[in-house]
């Protein structure tokens, strides 16, 4: 495994490598870092395929834009960058707010990915009606609506030894100890303006009358016609799993798609079940090959 870069105008985003053959780009969610896919990325290598795990936009001093653009459109953008780099067509595998991204990135460009595996996160074409039916999910996604106050949410996560973001790993992922992988994720938030980037993400959710928001909210109207899989821990305390009753439609999902539900994993499943998801990710690899190398 090696470090590396990958960029997209004067943004440099540091990633994990490792691997030879199809490439399959791994993006992380909140709040964490690139280097918790370690595992995936060495299993997904000894398949027979190039792994790469970028940071997200923001999450490094030096893929953070001057513009302060973190809209999900911006995201996508990264992502169909990342993928030119790498070949023209690549496996995704997503988690948090990296399955929303290959969500709208697999809606807008499914010609670009072999294939799509989101964790933890379900489809998004639907959830808006959702909520409404699963009223717990109001409660659970709280936090979104205190991270839209000023100054507050910054303090409460940097506070000693950025507890609130332990205290998030804690919520979402129960009678779980994540060890080095929460320690992992607290190095990547300390680093200079990573806290404020993060946060904008969230943030940018609600700023509807951009136009990059209308861009991006156009896509969900739109069928998904890659291969997809949907991972969900069954204790996930950050996302229910009952909001897939209602936002798992077949027929939303033109080419496949499957659900997998991990008995006893919270919301970082990846890294609490590696070996079951992995089984998963590298299944669905298989059944998906095509013309993506490099």
């Amino acid at each position: 495994m090696k470090q590396v870069e990958l960029v997209n105008g004067d943004l440099r985003f540091p990633a994990l490598m490792a691997g030879e053959g199809e490439p399959v780009i791994l993006l992380h969610g909140f709040p964490d870092t690139y280097e918790n896919w370690a595992v995936q990325i060495n299993a997904i290598a000894e398949a027979g395929y190039t792994a790469i795990a970028p940071a997200l936009r923001g999450y490094a001093p030096s893929c953070q834009p001057g513009n302060g653009d973190y809209s999900l459109y911006a995201a996508v953008d990264d992502l169909m960058v990342f993928a030119a780099q790498l070949g023209g067509r690549v496996h995704l595998i997503g988690h948090d707010w990296g399955a929303a991204v290959g969500y709208l990135a697999c809606a807008q460009a499914p010609e670009t990915f072999c294939s799509f595996s989101a964790l933890a996160i379900p489809p998004l074409r639907r959830l808006p009606q959702a909520l409404i039916k699963v009223p717990e999910q109001v409660l659970l996604s709280g936090y979104m609506q205190f991270f839209q106050l000023p100054i507050a949410p910054e303090r409460w996560l940097k506070r000693g030894d950025l507890s609130g973001v332990e205290s998030l790993w804690q919520r979402w992922s129960p009678d779980w100890d994540p060890a080095m992988y929460l320690d992992n994720a607290k190095h990547t938030l300390a680093e200079p303006g990573v806290i404020p980037a993060a946060l904008a993400w969230y943030r940018s959710l609600f700023k509807v009358w951009k136009k990059e928001h209308r861009k991006a909210r156009a896509w969900l109207g739109r069928d998904i016609a890659t291969p997809t899989q949907i991972l969900i821990g069954e204790n996930d305390g950050c996302m229910s799993p009952r909001l897939l009753e209602h936002t798992l439609v077949e027929s939303d999902f033109t080419a496949g798609v499957e659900l997998q539900t991990l008995a006893g994993a919270g919301h970082f499943l990846h890294l609490e079940k590696p070996e079951e998801v992995n089984r998963h990710l590298i299944r669905l690899l298989k059944s998906t090959e095509c013309d993506c190398s490099l």
